[in-house]
């Protein structure tokens, strides 16, 4: 006899799962549905240098409903679907939402504050994704149905397929997470994904605890029949142990993070301030750099970002070190798209002792390309648009580190102890089972 209702609809489970899918159908079109274009991903995506501009906050939350590509859409939706529904059921839709919510931002929270295990590149490297969120429903089931019975399906050469209970397959699953992590395998944020388990096995708690079930017994004269709740064994002594070892082990990571998070570096952030003179426009906004790499996210808006892209292939981000010098060019450049774009460039330029440009104040002149909406290829190309050009950027990997990354590291640290109290402590007025009615031997009633 399952304890809740199952008339009750998960509306926001079925929400979720369309919005995501909207979203996704809008930013991957030009890539024919295959994957989110760059250009979505510089827009929408979380990039933790950037959390020092109160006006790039918003890519928290937007970052938590775009993705990489189909296969990244793909099954995050059958996760959040299969998982999210019954979660739904149990909590109540603004319950489940919140701790939706809740596990998203922690996921930021730890994969911010981890940064510094897996090196200063990742500060500029974008995180999309409702992994983080679904995570927290994952961790929330753990605490809940722990000996929930899953039947799990694996495509190798043939399928294969088995029963297992949730608490062997949602704890294997973590341990994968914090495992890859550390070794920091492959390009997935896999902190992340353990920052969202994390706060589901905290939130839950807050959302869900329970009294400890009693006995309840119906008395008939000759007998009696009792009806109770399953014993609250909570998570089991084995699966109690392992989680504890792998908190503990996150928890460490976070204060070693927190630690050295000050000592980062290579990760530029490049200001840009834009007078189109044609259009009669302003615009500003940011982009940010990893000179050892190469790798970059351009700005958002339009003409920050033609100029930062131009800037970019035609090589004047880097330069002789410690020098300033007026820079009077005309070149011909090619785009990503391997069209020919001329470019004519006038100004005072400043580069650091890594030779990186710090500092620019003077007119761009340009071609710039029409790109078609749907197809993502040049359909036109407008020439010699003309720029009043500002650049300032520093390398803010330190200062991010210091200001963002080490108390976020630290955070993380505090959520992960709570955590593990909660899993350690309080599993038993977690754990929802069902009930079963049992007529305990015959007994004399009283005379």
């Amino acid at each position: 006899m399952i304890w809740w209702n199952k008339k009750k609809k998960p509306w926001v489970t079925y929400i979720l799962v369309a919005l995501n899918v909207i979203i996704y159908l809008v930013t991957s079109s030009q890539n024919l549905f295959y994957s989110t274009t760059q250009d979505w991903i510089d827009t929408l995506a979380y990039v933790p240098v950037l959390l020092q501009y109160p006006d790039q906050w918003y890519r928290i939350i937007t970052s938590m409903f775009t993705h990489g590509d189909i296969f990244h859409i793909f099954f995050n939706m059958w996760f959040l679907y299969m998982f999210g529904k019954e979660m739904e059921i149990v909590l109540g839709s603004i319950k489940f939402l919140t701790l939706y919510i809740t596990a998203g931002v922690s996921a930021i929270i730890f994969h911010t504050g981890f940064i510094p295990l897996g090196g200063p590149l990742n500060l500029i490297i974008p995180a999309v994704g409702a992994s983080g969120a679904i995570s927290g429903i994952l961790g929330a089931y753990l605490m809940l149905f722990p000996r929930r019975r899953l039947s799990m399906c694996y495509l190798f050469i043939i399928p294969l397929c088995f029963t297992t209970v949730a608490s062997a397959f949602l704890l294997f699953w973590f341990a994968l997470q914090v495992i890859y992590g550390y070794l920091r395998f492959g390009s997935v944020a896999f902190f992340a994904h353990v920052g969202g388990f994390v706060a589901g096995i905290a939130m839950i708690y807050v959302l869900s605890r329970r009294k400890y079930a009693r006995e309840t017994a119906y008395d008939f004269g000759l007998f009696k029949v009792f009806s109770v709740w399953v014993e609250r064994v909570g998570l089991g002594r084995i699966t109690k142990i392992i989680l504890a070892m792998l908190l503990l082990a996150v928890m460490a990571g976070g204060i070693y993070s927190g630690i050295i998070a000050p000592n980062l570096r290579g990760a530029y952030v490049v200001d840009i301030k834009v007078w189109n003179r044609d259009r009669g426009s302003y615009s500003e906004d940011q982009a940010v750099y990893a000179p050892l790499t190469g790798d970059r996210i351009a700005p958002s808006r339009d003409d920050p970002r033609v100029i930062f892209n131009r800037l970019y292939w035609s090589g004047l981000l880097k330069g002789p070190p410690e020098t300033s010098k007026i820079i009077s060019d005309a070149k011909l450049i090619k785009s990503e798209q391997g069209v020919p774009i001329n470019i004519m460039v006038n100004g005072v330029a400043e580069y650091d002792s890594n030779g990186i440009l710090i500092y620019f104040n003077g007119r761009i002149i340009t071609d710039v390309l029409k790109i078609s909406p749907i197809w993502n290829v040049v359909v036109g190309v407008e020439r010699n648009i003309v720029y009043d050009v500002n650049i300032s950027s520093k390398d803010l990997a330190g200062e991010t580190g210091k200001y963002v990354v080490t108390p976020l590291s630290y955070l993380s640290s505090a959520i992960t102890v709570f955590a593990l109290y909660i899993a350690v402590n309080k599993d038993k007025e977690i754990v929802a089972e069902e009930s079963i009615f049992h007529i305990p031997p015959l007994v004399p009633g009283p005379i």
